[in-house]
């Protein structure tokens, strides 16, 4: 088998690429895309449902106790970058990589990433509302 480099896309195909993944995976001939797409949707649900839930969190704060200070803010600004960070240096991948994916510790290694992101996304959220 020769040992042939990749050639490097322009960005027009990479773009192309990237709008059929997104919305027409099956005309990339490539299981891989549709794999990409649901996550790319189900990542977009996660992203909205925890912005939602830190907007009626801070919307339900300031009725209940009305404004607060900006050390208040300023904390829970501090506490969602922290988790956000936190997500990002936590998240494994080589290390716990299996063929099938599917591992529990990989799912769980999954699960604490995208629950550190939306409670750090929540909490940010929440502070802009105050």
């Amino acid at each position: 088998m020769a040992n042939t480099p990749p050639t490097k896309p322009n960005s027009h195909h990479i773009l192309r690429d990237a709008l059929l993944t997104i919305f027409a995976p099956g005309r990339l001939n490539d299981g891989g895309a549709i794999v990409v797409r649901n996550a790319f949707w189900w990542s977009l649900v996660l992203v909205l449902i925890s912005s939602a839930v830190g907007y009626t969190f801070g919307r339900a704060l300031v009725w209940c106790c009305g404004p607060v200070g900006a050390s208040v803010v300023s904390c829970l600004q501090f506490s969602g970058a922290m988790l956000l960070l936190w997500g990002t240096l936590f998240v494994r991948g080589w290390e716990i990589q299996t063929w099938s994916g599917g591992t529990r510790t990989e799912r769980v290694n999954q699960f604490i990433y995208r629950f550190l992101y939306c409670v750090g996304t929540g909490i940010i959220v929440c502070s802009l509302v105050l």
